[in-house]
């Protein structure tokens, strides 16, 4: 399962124009697929295929 990084809510995964993105119902913020390399606490990873370029190239990622 994957969670949101700002709530910790469930992300549902949705699909437009061909592109994959999660969605968090909480937030009401669509997020973009981030790569799924295992993850250290407060490890940064790059986000693929970005979906709004206002959104940081990176995300902060705290696993508990």
């Amino acid at each position: 399962m994957n969670y949101c990084p700002c709530c910790s809510a469930q992300l549902l995964p949705h699909i437009r124009h061909n592109h994959i993105y999660w969605f968090c119902s909480r937030c009401r913020q669509e997020m973009p697929v981030i790569d799924g390399v295992k993850v250290k606490d407060h490890q940064e990873l790059p986000l693929i295929n970005p979906l709004n370029p206002l959104l940081s190239q990176r995300i902060l990622v705290t696993v508990e």
